[in-house]
């Protein structure tokens, strides 16, 4: 188990990686007329902050991989590859986006289409997963659009992140735990610098090159999927706290309904914000029950 210093040093390394590519792609992004062309940029620099943290989890990269864990690494580069194109509208994305909700299932779960489950278990979880994939790649794709604050986008999926890691540690997943916290670091970088370079920008046209671009779904959707799957599948983390924290970004899409329009009418941010934190808040005061950190364990 790595020391506190040992932990502390893998956290700052890739947020201070992602932090410097992240304000020199702002910068760039500022000097030239056509800025959506460069918006991957902002995918460029949270995969390599991951991948930096990667590293220094695993040691090593397996070319190839013979755990669920191992493919973390693939799947951000392919997230890379996908963000070169996602900001361009066009059946290409979709189509994308549907193979990957199917693949990422069977490639993580090799050992148990292989080895344990049947045929009726492979063909409901295949099908269960790769719609939750694609139902929960869409929520994050329209919360980096349907969000009233730029800054409140960062802040959200740190918080996921952090209360993912929280969950992981819990509930005996470590070494996830580990990725998660990376992750978590990564999007606080951006979240700070989010709202440095905010405060400090006077021209408002320009607010836009701090916006969560759709080109940055895939890799969010690939590293959250992929931690969520391995510490529910291959760990002990309950399907309570995974299902709570897939379904906390969706808060941000309330002002979408009619109902909740007279709401979101005051205060939207902090309300948006709110409900998101409360969602993760009760998977991680599940995950602290069921650890058995009060007396008996009472996961069953």
């Amino acid at each position: 188990m790595p020391t506190f210093n040992q932990l502390l040093f893998r956290l700052i390394i890739p947020a201070i990686a992602c932090g410097g590519i992240y304000i020199a792609a702002v910068f760039i992004r500022t000097r030239i007329e056509n800025k959506d062309n460069l918006l991957w940029l902002t995918a460029v620099s949270i995969a390599i902050g991951y991948i930096i943290g990667y590293i220094s989890i695993e040691r090593t990269i397996t070319i190839l991989p013979r755990e669920g864990i191992h493919w973390l690494f693939y799947l951000t580069l392919f997230a890379l590859f996908s963000s070169t194109y996602w900001d361009s509208e066009g059946l290409r994305r979709t189509i994308s986006q549907v193979i990957y909700s199917i693949v990422i299932p069977r490639i993580l779960l090799d050992a148990l289409f292989k080895h344990t489950w049947g045929t009726f278990q492979e063909i409901v979880w295949w099908t269960c997963l790769s719609v939750g994939i694609f139902v929960f790649w869409n929520i994050v794709k329209q919360s980096f659009s349907e969000s009233p604050s730029i800054r409140s986008v960062p802040l959200i999926y740190f918080v996921l992140s952090g209360g993912t890691a929280l969950v992981l540690a819990l509930t005996g997943s470590l070494r996830l735990a580990q990725h998660a916290g990376i992750l978590a670091a990564i999007l606080a970088a951006v979240w700070i610098i989010t709202l440095t370079i905010q405060h400090r920008m006077q021209i408002d046209s320009e607010i836009n090159l701090l916006e969560f671009p759709q080109s940055l779904s895939p890799l969010l959707v690939f590293l959250f999927v992929a931690i969520w799957m391995n510490g529910y599948f291959y760990g002990e983390t309950p399907f309570i706290c995974v299902l709570l924290l897939a379904i906390s970004p969706s808060f941000t899409l309330m002002g979408k309904l009619n109902i909740f329009s007279g709401l979101m009418s005051k205060k939207p941010v902090l309300i948006q914000i709110g409900l998101a934190v409360l969602c993760i808040g009760i998977a991680v005061a599940i995950a602290v029950v069921r650890s058995g950190l009060f007396g008996e364990d009472t996961y069953y």
